[in-house]
């Protein structure tokens, strides 16, 4: 992406845009790795109607889709050699989640649900905002800052709506607790005033759209980029079992992730900007890099089983009803609960850790900017 710091300086006279010049990649590539991707949101749904089971949905989708999706940030960080040289103190500052997350599910398992939540939420829609920022600096006509505040607005605001509404009155239910909200916060108008920001925002949105229709400076990719993830992030909160719902929205968000890392690690490589020969090579086809990441998953799923084991063996966390599951006899939900949050979200909120500084475009040599690939 160009940089994030200032405006592009537009020229009286918009220059000739090709319509491939606005895809990150390309049409066949955006449409459908990034953007219709989000067809793939149906899964957990299909295997909830099937199973029954909100765990099963969590395992399957942790194992094929979620779990490859966070460890493809660690080509970009840790494997990276330059990455650690360069930034020791913030890289190892990450080594320090897992011991913050583990002692939370221990204290207090609703509270770490809670913050896990919200910092997902916050993720998932950092990460649909730097698909936009890309996509919009991609574009040799140039852009405007009011443009991208509208975009992030928007984004920003449409998962809260009917969210707020439900932490409020205690019904958002997840990770089998009710999470946690502010009573400070719990005031009936409240859910009205997240309503009228996201409606501000979204008229602004409708509105830039027609005016840059009409000055010829309209953005086919971008706008059905927040199209769809505004429509999705908005919907989501209101379906019944928000495990399996956001389950959904994490397929469509994981998928979307790993050809985004895809495409920058090979736009790394093409640029003489990675350290690692591994990275390197894994990133050369994209089967490559998921059956990498999918090795991590398997490897992290070894240490879940071997924690439920030690948890069940002890008779520790035997809160809630006996769930049956397909890899498990029977087992308590707070076992299951602890021993997933305690290891899964060791890596996945380092994941998050990372992907911050990624999405905000800190270091052009870890976050190049978007352009076509050179094919020889």
């Amino acid at each position: 992406m160009a940089t994030l710091e200032q405006p592009i300086a537009l020229a009286p006279a918009m220059p000739r845009t090709g319509k491939r010049d606005l895809w990150l990649v390309s049409p066949f590539y955006d449409l459908t790795f990034i953007i219709f991707s989000a067809v793939l949101l149906v899964f957990p749904h299909i295997s909830h109607a099937m199973v029954r089971s909100n765990i099963f949905v969590d395992l399957i989708v942790t194992m094929l889709i979620g779990g490859p999706h966070l460890f493809a940030t660690y080509t970009m960080t840790l494997m990276e050699p330059d990455f650690r040289k360069r930034y020791p103190v913030y890289a190892r500052g990450a080594l320090l989640l897992p011991f913050i997350i583990v002692t939370l599910a221990v204290v207090n398992l609703t509270l770490l649900v809670t913050v896990f939540f919200f910092w997902a939420s916050v993720h998932v829609i950092h990460q649909a905002a730097y698909v936009a920022d890309a996509y919009r600096m991609k574009d040799p006509r140039g852009w405007r800052w009011s443009s991208r505040v509208i975009d992030y607005g928007l984004l920003f605001t449409s998962i809260y709506p009917i969210a707020t509404g439900k932490l409020i009155h205690s019904r958002f239910q997840t990770g089998g607790r009710t999470l946690l909200f502010p009573d400070f916060l719990r005031m009936d108008w409240l859910p009205a005033v997240v309503w009228v920001l996201f409606l501000g925002f979204l008229a602004a949105f409708l509105a830039k759209t027609i005016w840059e229709y009409r000055r010829g400076r309209f953005h086919g990719p971008k706008t059905l980029h927040m199209s769809v993830a505004t429509g999705l992030f908005l919907l989501t909160p209101m379906l019944e079992n928000l495990d399996v719902a956001f389950q959904g929205l994490n397929v469509w968000h994981s998928f979307q992730y790993l050809a985004i890392v895809l495409y920058l690690n090979r736009l790394r490589s093409e640029r003489g900007l990675m350290s690692s020969e591994m990275v390197k090579k894994i990133s050369g086809r994209g089967y490559k890099l998921y059956a990498t990441c999918l090795a991590f998953t398997l490897g992290a799923g070894v240490i879940f089983l071997a924690t439920l084991g030690l948890v069940t063996h002890f008779g520790w966390f035997e809160t809630g009803a006996l769930m049956g599951s397909l890899l498990y006899g029977d087992v308590y939900q707070g076992q299951h609960y602890f021993a997933f949050y305690s290891v899964i979200l060791s890596f996945l909120l380092i994941h998050y850790y990372f992907d911050h500084f990624i999405f905000l475009g800190i270091d052009k040599k870890i976050t190049p900017e978007f352009a076509p690939l050179h094919r020889s």
